[in-house]
């Protein structure tokens, strides 16, 4: 069984890698290229390619469990504006850079915009939520739904999704400085 992120960036996605890290899985954060997600040592992937390629992944890998990780929108929205305008500058990447095209890439995939637009992030927001809803229409048992940025308890839902017994530390809280 592989264990894939499909929450789009700023809703707990490093949270949750780290949590699926604590219970043995190993997984991969932002991958660039979807062939990082085929190698055999990894249990799965969050973020990056996984979002971009959730499909694909699901026809690949039809055990899979997915996790859609969810903020409230106000909240998802400052985040987004401080990662693109304050941590991850498009500027700060020369466009000649190797990670310069994969980051147009994430960006458009996570934001729909490379730059803050909010109405634009608004609408990929509520778009790639009911997208993924829809695509597991029917097998929900796939699908998990979860505000690991605000849950006082997110190992109970993470654990019972994937059969496994829930640890004795806190849920993982990484955030960006």
């Amino acid at each position: 069984m592989k264990v894939w992120g499909i929450g789009l960036g700023r809703t707990g996605t490093k949270s949750l890698q780290q949590a699926l890290l604590q219970l043995g899985l190993n997984t991969v954060h932002n991958p660039a290229f979807y062939t990082e997600l085929l190698a055999q040592d990894i249990d799965g992937g969050i973020e990056g390619a996984v979002l971009r390629e959730f499909k694909s992944l699901d026809l690949r890998f039809p055990d899979s469990k997915f996790i859609l990780t969810s903020r409230p929108l106000r909240f998802w929205l400052s985040s987004c504006k401080k990662a693109i305008e304050e941590l991850y500058p498009e500027d700060r990447i020369a466009p000649h850079s190797e990670f310069y095209e994969p980051m147009i890439r994430n960006r458009a995939a996570r934001y729909g915009s490379v730059s803050y637009d909010e109405d634009t992030l608004i609408q990929k927001y509520y778009q790639h939520h009911a997208d993924a809803v829809s695509h597991f229409k029917g097998r929900m048992n796939q699908l998990l739904i979860i505000d690991v940025t605000s849950a006082s308890d997110s190992w109970s839902p993470l654990c019972a999704f994937l059969k496994k017994p829930s640890p004795d530390s806190p849920f993982p809280c990484i955030a960006d400085r």
